[in-house]
């Protein structure tokens, strides 16, 4: 058996796991991929991946009552991300699949990327965090995407409002950065509870990111405590 502690990467039927996997690797960490409800809720440190359609993607995660053990983990203040769709689907609702709920941690709905550029971006973009950010840094990533949380033309986010979730209490602070293609979206997220960025949300893939996106998750891990063996 591994000593290795153990990065649990949800199964969401619409990802591809294998660079997810890898990059759990490069971390030292044990990547376990599971769609156990209580495996996903009480795990070290999650990983909500996903490169297919919010509305399969929610349906498996209700059907699996992963939505359930991911709402129980950002309660708890547990260390949660969520990549590309991953990210979308921690919001109400997207433009993607009409009538589907999303996981509502936030309010909004994820729109289609605007301003007249092909779609999906497909490449490396600018991450422009916010000067409250402390996780999140400025660098170029790599996206795969066609839809998006909006943000106003100047740039900034838009007002990032918590939605009640069972159990939770609000985050000490929510800091965000947004990228430009076309119009400005939000490409990343971070959420602090007890000195700690509990939730990353993330629009690009940082697997795919090279060493910016390894180092963004090693000091998110390591923030959180969670590559430390117990």
């Amino acid at each position: 058996m591994s000593e290795r502690p153990q990065l649990v990467i949800v199964e969401t039927g619409v990802a591809n796991l294998a660079s997810v996997r890898a990059l759990a690797e490069r971390l030292g960490m044990e990547p376990v991929v599971s769609a156990t409800p209580e495996h996903v809720a009480c795990a070290r440190a999650v990983i909500l991946p996903g490169v297919g359609a919010f509305g399969p993607a929610m349906q498996k995660l209700k059907g699996e009552g992963l939505d359930t053990a991911l709402k129980r983990r950002v309660a708890e203040g547990l260390p949660t991300a969520g990549i590309c769709l991953g990210m979308q689907l921690f919001f109400e609702a997207s433009e993607e699949s009409e009538g589907v709920k999303g996981l509502g941690i936030f309010k909004g709905t994820v729109r289609r990327l605007e301003g007249g550029l092909a779609l999906p971006q497909l490449g490396w973009n600018r991450l422009e965090p916010e000067p409250e950010a402390r996780l999140l840094q400025p660098g170029w990533v790599y996206f795969a995407n066609s839809y998006g949380l909006g943000a106003a033309a100047s740039g900034a986010r838009p007002e990032l409002s918590v939605n009640g979730v069972s159990g939770a209490r609000s985050f000490d602070s929510i800091a965000a950065a947004t990228t430009t293609y076309g119009s400005p979206f939000v490409s990343a997220l971070e959420a602090w509870r007890n000195g700690r960025p509990s939730l990353l949300l993330c629009q690009f893939h940082p697997e795919l990111s090279g060493a910016f996106g390894t180092q963004l998750f090693a000091r998110w891990l390591d923030l959180n405590g969670a590559r430390r063996s117990v």
